[in-house]
């Protein structure tokens, strides 16, 4: 066997070096790539419905060549529970953040409602009239130690006026939250509380007594 010259050592450890420091660059461009965080939004409601009806039966009886008729009427009420769930999400890189949409056109009862917050705080001039009006989220998210994840949602409406048309970021409606990688927390409900225009913009503000609705925000790290 053809004993390695100097030459060739000396490519060995060239070509290793070489490998090494790409190794290392590699390992360097991974880590400085920001991961992504999934945010789910899960609305569920449980809604009691009543329904009262009233059935009737009859029957017809001959007797004797006599036709007599038969009838009754029974009042039944019956209660059903229904469960309604819908869901949203959207991905955020760490540190960055995300629009999620919530309704490109929302109906124009709720238009004033809109309308009159971001004229209060001081967004529109009181004379703008809205034509249509979406609504959306901005969602937030932050990587934290301990597996934890920080998810920051501020409402968000797009407006089309006669004079013009606009975005209009409510800063000061946020609702931020800290939760645990992959675990569900609770927004509406005894966990933590949420603004009232996000309230009504996810359709929380008008329930009837007999509904329970709760939102279910997940963050998680792919």
């Amino acid at each position: 066997m053809r004993r390695a010259s100097r030459f060739d050592v000396y490519r060995f450890w060239v070509a290793f070096g070489v490998v090494t420091i790409l190794l290392g660059w590699c390992g360097h461009i991974t880590a400085q790539i920001p991961r992504q965080i999934k945010i789910l939004l899960e609305s569920q409601q449980l809604l009691d419905q009543n329904r009262q009806a009233v059935q009737g039966g009859g029957s017809v009886i001959i007797r004797n060549g006599n036709v007599q008729p038969s009838g009754r009427l029974v009042a039944v009420e019956r209660q059903t529970t229904v469960q309604r769930s819908n869901r949203i999400f959207t991905l955020v890189r760490d540190g960055g953040e995300s629009i999620l949409t919530v309704a490109t056109r929302v109906p124009q009862q709720q238009f004033v409602f809109y309308r009159d917050w971001a004229t209060g705080l001081g967004y529109l001039a009181r004379d703008i009239v809205f034509r249509d009006v979406g609504t959306s989220l901005k969602v937030s998210a932050k990587i934290l130690p301990d597996n934890q994840v920080l998810v920051r949602l501020t409402p968000r409406i797009s407006y089309f006026a006669n004079e013009r048309a606009g975005i209009v970021d409510f800063t000061e409606a946020q609702t931020e939250l800290i939760v645990a990688n992959g675990q569900p927390v609770s927004v509406v409900g005894s966990t933590t509380k949420m603004h009232e225009v996000t309230r009504q913009m996810l359709g929380f503000a008008d329930r009837a007594s007999s509904s329970e609705t709760s939102l279910i925000v997940t963050a998680t790290v792919q």
